[in-house]
């Protein structure tokens, strides 16, 4: 579970402080892809292949190898087109948005999903609503425990607190909306004491002076005089507002925090889960492994109690990938063609590949990297005779063992007496091959001489299965959402 060092006190907009950095501006990347080719065959395949092999590092990515991908761009969508309007029609309507009883006023079998667990009540989709449409400020109230605004009643907050939790702290770097700049004097504040022997002093002056004919001049004068002093007193600028940094100080957890409240709250109804990969999240393309940013995903939980309770999931069904980059494009970089753009876009298209890759094991078994070829299975070394790390003594990691019988033997009498840590019972344990006692060590001799395949590149907690896909399909179609932006005034 990501957890974030926040303190559970809000920010108090009213508060006078030290100003924070300047805002971060919101430069979102413009994508430029070449025009899709209709002709296109596997023949692109192979092309794709040799371009993945020329890229040595992230500024040798340009929009020219997207050509071999034979992508198509559609930028503006809005955000009721992120399912695709025939996969809407196809689906079943949900439980409260059909008649529940037939014309003989019989109800009708309960609707179920495709685990066979029955949809979440429309009750839980009206709360979700609700609370979702709370405005910001009373929810960040609610979630630091502070008392409302006058006139406000207290908002209840109980399927979307994680969200709205990890959102304010987000808009403690981003809401840049109730930022407000003054000076004021540099000196700090007289005390009480202080005020009122000055009040005292001054009405005693004005006093004094105001017995004689020209006291009102005197007056006159002394009032200019204060106004030319606090005029040359130096001055500082305060500021008052919710955020205490900018946005490219924020720290990472935060953004994830917000996200998975999100997911798992629009998750949990369903009997869905949200967990980090256990692997380091890897794209095979043929022989090369490439590494791809996953923050979360989203997978439905089994229904036998026993897989369940180890963590095991069904999946993927969503894949998620908070990427903290604020700026795309250098100087003298045109739009679209910036470097940080175009690896922004190939990270996209990786998450997508790689969940697409990962949904198409379902009912295959796993096969690791040279499992069944001759070098992980035969014994070979060149035709010449070799002992291994252990015959060059100098290349070795491993102390040579010194025959001191002598000192073996003095040391063997004085532990005689000592009880063995095998004695009692409770720490007695036996290895895999029946002796007793603690696992050996394989030493670096033993581990140089082994043969076995690369290690396993699935997850062992995930039942790999596509979730959602028509059976009747050849395809299994995997959107992609590159942005999601919260409201945050």
């Amino acid at each position: 579970m990501i957890t974030v060092a926040v303190p559970a006190v809000g920010i108090d907009v009213e508060k006078e402080r030290q100003p924070p950095s300047a805002p971060t501006p919101l430069d979102f990347p413009s994508y430029v892809i070449p025009e899709p080719d209709e002709n296109a065959s596997e023949a692109t395949l192979d092309d794709f292949y040799r371009v993945l092999l020329s890229i040595r590092k992230p500024q040798d990515l340009t929009v020219h190898h997207l050509k071999a991908l034979n992508l198509k761009l559609q930028s503006d969508v809005p955000i009721s087109s992120i399912v695709p309007e025939d996969r809407m029609k196809d689906l079943p309507p949900l439980p409260w948005e059909e008649n529940s009883s037939d014309q003989s006023g019989s109800e009708t079998s309960q609707k179920l999903m495709s685990n066979g667990n029955p949809y979440p009540p429309k009750e839980k989709y009206d709360v979700v609503k609700k609370e979702m449409l709370i405005d910001n400020d009373d929810a960040f109230r609610e979630v630091s425990r502070m008392a409302p605004r006058p006139g406000r009643e207290r908002v209840r907050l109980t399927q979307s607190r994680r969200f709205w939790a990890g959102l304010e702290h987000m808009a403690q770097y981003w809401d840049d909306s109730l930022d407000h700049y003054y000076e004021r004097p540099a000196t700090p504040k007289p005390t009480s004491d202080e005020e009122a022997g000055d009040k005292m002093q001054t009405d005693n002056d004005q006093s004094e002076k105001t017995d004689g004919t020209d006291g009102k001049m005197d007056v006159d004068s002394d009032t200019q005089d204060k106004r030319e002093d606090q005029a040359s007193q130096p001055t500082k600028t305060v500021y008052t507002g919710r955020r205490i940094g900018n946005g490219s100080e924020m720290p990472e957890e935060m953004r994830e925090e917000t996200i998975r409240g999100f997911v798992e709250m629009a998750a949990w109804p369903f009997g869905c889960q949200t967990t980090v990969p256990s692997l380091p999240p890897r794209l095979a393309v043929r022989n090369l492994l490439f590494p791809v940013r996953q923050t979360l995903l989203a997978a439905r939980a089994p229904k036998d109690r026993q897989l369940a309770r180890k963590g095991i999931l069904e999946g993927p069904m969503l894949l998620v990938q908070c990427r903290p980059e604020t700026s795309f494009r250098e100087a003298g970089q045109d739009v679209g063609y910036g470097t940080g753009e175009v690896c922004d876009l190939f990270r996209e298209i990786g998450a997508m590949l790689l969940m697409a890759q990962e949904r198409a094991r379902e009912g295959s078994t796993e096969v690791k990297p040279g499992e069944g070829k001759w070098w992980t299975t035969k014994p070979r070394w060149g035709g010449a005779p070799n002992a291994g790390v252990t015959g060059d003594a100098s290349n070795s990691d491993e102390k040579p063992a010194e025959d001191d019988s002598e000192n073996k033997a003095a040391a063997e009498a004085g532990n005689a007496k000592k009880r063995s840590k095998h004695d009692h019972p409770f720490t007695f344990r036996r290895t895999s091959s029946g002796s007793s006692g603690h696992p050996r060590k394989m030493s670096n001799a033993e581990k140089w001489k082994l043969l076995q395949p690369g290690p396993s590149l699935w997850d062992k907690k995930m039942i790999y299965m596509q979730i959602g896909k028509p059976k009747d399909s050849p395809f299994d179609d995997v959107s992609t959402s590159v942005y999601w932006r919260w409201r945050l005034h």
